[in-house]
């Protein structure tokens, strides 16, 4: 953010510097991932920090090639708004910018009324998540402050969105694995479980067999000896 020009030269190392500092936050969370929502969390939560935001959230397409955007991470949001809020590409802020697929930087008092959906918030900033064509979601922050969003903050948030389109792919794919590893971990116990109660079982079976292999040789002996030669 900015009020006064910058040198163009010190505008791009800022612009390098932050660009950086989000690369490493989501290389640390890929190099450490526990969770999808972890690591949107995570992405939402540095770029907050990154452009000085106050809140946002990130939506995603869900289900994948649907229409729909939900919000899948969310900060400085209330609950039921983060519960409640949804909405169909084409439809307000997030979903325009998700139709056009290009960012849009809202200012208060440029911003259309049909928009106007948050009036604490004084300006607006949103992406789109796009990877190799392939439309994500849509990374939307907002801020209270009296310094507004600025044309370096959009061209920022367009650079840094790159990065986190390819984190969430890779997420998405870490987050089939991650399920798909529990679900055949859980097979692999029941089976195992199964294996045991089938061994025991099957221990109960010899066991019983031995016996009735003991009582029938003993069976064979008496009659045996009852029908050999009388001495």
């Amino acid at each position: 953010m900015k009020e006064e020009e910058r040198p163009v030269g010190e505008e791009r190392y800022l612009e390098k510097i932050k660009e950086l500092d989000l690369i490493w936050r989501i290389n640390e969370q890929i190099m450490s991932f526990e969770s999808l929502d972890s690591l949107l969390g995570s992405i939402l939560e540095g770029a907050l920090e990154i452009m000085e935001a106050t809140s946002g959230s990130i939506m995603l397409i869900e289900p994948p090639g649907s229409d729909k955007l939900v919000i899948k991470a969310a900060q400085g949001l209330r609950k039921e708004v983060v519960n409640k809020a949804s909405c169909k590409v084409g439809e307000g802020i997030a979903g325009l910018v998700a139709e056009r697929r290009e960012g849009m930087l809202l200012l208060d008092d440029l911003m259309d009324s049909r928009l106007r959906t948050r009036r604490k918030v004084t300006d607006a900033l949103s992406v789109p998540i796009v990877e190799e064509g392939e439309l994500l979601g849509v990374l939307n922050l907002n801020t209270k402050r009296d310094k507004a969003f600025g044309e370096l903050d959009l061209f920022i948030l367009n650079t840094l969105i790159k990065q986190v389109a390819s984190a969430i792919v890779r997420g998405n794919r870490l987050e089939e694995i991650r399920l798909r590893l529990l679900e055949l971990e859980g097979e692999e116990k029941t089976t195992l479980e199964d294996m045991r109660r089938l061994t025991a079982e099957l221990d109960d079976k010899r066991r019983y067999y031995q016996r009735l292999r003991q009582q029938l040789d003993k069976l064979y002996r008496d009659l045996a000896s009852l029908t050999g030669p009388v001495a």
